[in-house]
């Protein structure tokens, strides 16, 4: 008898980093040997979302405790559980938005169940101490408190907790008191190879662009939201306009902030400097295109975009923020700056701008990451070892088990 694995899924109006790790890891199960189902939240409306759709089983849920009332979210759960009855269920997403999916699947004794956290929410954003008027340090606020214990309790009832990256780990273990042993790090991969193959037609991609010879090309790629931080690249290329330095900078993709950004760039006279692209489905074209690669995001677990940048060999300015700085060192596969300072950002994009040959060695060095720590075979491997590990283990685990072992 098949196997049954029901993977939770929350993501995006447009296609996002779990989203790419979803069709990935789908490759794990073959249907030959898997009964694969998946329970998306009604708001899905990616591209994803409908290629799953025509291979596997597939429910609409919407399992967001603060969109829908909790008693309803948790019996339609508890129900979709109940009838599946999955050996494995993999949670994908956000701790937040899964807090009631994993208490249904805890109380409908589904079997091993593994969260995989792409975000870094409690790690970066969480208010854990407040400091209040009078007092010198900070102490805990009641909000903080809630959150921490209702969080804690949750994940304390999953038997695996995989992250992106090494610091958010950290953070969840010191946070939230779960035991090390159940948490582990698989860092998202790409196969280097869909993107070094473009290489060879770069001059055909840039002249597609109207990218000059002597014109410096930036890319950033990614939805248009406010933690990307789109609108001090803008400000960054801006700064370099007005020092005579020769660039052009392209963003793709798309997004609620789209007006805003365009009505920056027009307010600023950089209609000629910068280009909103939109939605494009040819990243390793643009990558091959590109001379520098920019990600001045706000927050960042361990973007896809990112590595992608690195297997098509070109050197990237990214803020030193969440998982980041675990890919790119600084000097070597590119810059890492400070979140939100332009000025630092402008600086870094303008010393590879003036420095062809420093851009070939970092891109060489870049080439050499993405096939070594981020390769997509090492990621699929290492996840292929976890979750199978996870299905050999009994299928239902009681309820006193799942809080206390």
């Amino acid at each position: 008898m098949n196997k049954k694995v029901l993977i939770v899924c929350k993501g995006h109006q447009n296609i996002a980093g779990s989203q790419l790790y979803l069709k990935q890891i789908s490759t794990l199960f073959p249907r030959h040997e898997y009964e694969i189902h998946f329970a998306f939240s009604r708001k899905d409306g990616t591209r994803v979302f409908d290629e799953i759709s025509r291979e596997c089983t597939v429910y609409q849920w919407e399992y967001d405790w603060r969109h829908l009332p909790i008693i309803a979210s948790f019996i339609k759960g508890f129900e979709i559980f109940r009838k599946i009855r999955p050996d494995l269920v993999i949670f994908n997403g956000s701790e937040d938005k899964m807090l009631c999916p994993v208490w249904a699947a805890c109380l409908s004794g589904a079997g091993r169940r593994v969260m995989v956290i792409h975000w870094a929410q409690s790690a970066n954003g969480l208010p854990a101490f407040r400091k209040k008027p009078g007092h010198t340090l900070p102490r805990p606020s009641f909000y903080s408190i809630k959150t921490r214990l209702l969080r804690g309790l949750s994940l304390y009832t999953l038997n695996r907790i995989v992250f992106v990256n090494n610091g958010t780990r950290k953070a969840y273990v010191k946070l939230y008191k779960i035991p090390a042993k159940r948490c582990s790090t698989i860092y998202n991969g790409i196969e280097p190879e869909a993107f070094s193959s473009m290489k060879s037609r770069r001059e055909e991609f840039r002249r597609m662009l109207g990218v000059r010879d002597d014109e410096c090309m930036a890319l950033a790629t990614g939805n248009l939201t406010e933690v990307k931080g789109y609108k001090y690249l803008i400000s960054a290329v801006a700064d370099l306009v007005d020092k005579g330095v020769v660039v052009k900078c392209f963003i793709a993709g798309q997004g609620e902030l789209e007006d805003s950004l365009d009505k920056q760039i027009q307010e600023m006279g950089l209609g000629d400097s910068v280009k909103l692209l939109g939605y494009r489905d040819d990243v390793p074209a643009l990558l091959a295109a590109a001379d520098i690669f920019c990600m001045p995001s706000l927050s960042e677990a361990l973007g896809y975009s990112l590595l992608e940048a690195l297997a098509a060999g070109v050197p990237v300015v990214a803020s030193r923020v969440g998982g980041i700085p675990e890919v790119i060192t600084h000097g070597k596969e590119g810059f890492l700056v400070p979140a939100k300072n332009v000025n630092e950002l402008c600086m870094a994009i303008q010393q590879l701008v003036s420095n062809p040959a420093l851009r070939k060695k970092m891109s060489s060095q870049a080439l050499a990451t993405a096939s070594g720590r981020f390769s997509l075979g090492k990621m699929l491997s290492e996840s292929q070892d976890l979750f199978l590990n996870e299905l050999q283990r009994s299928r239902y685990t009681s309820l006193v088990r799942c809080l206390f072992l």
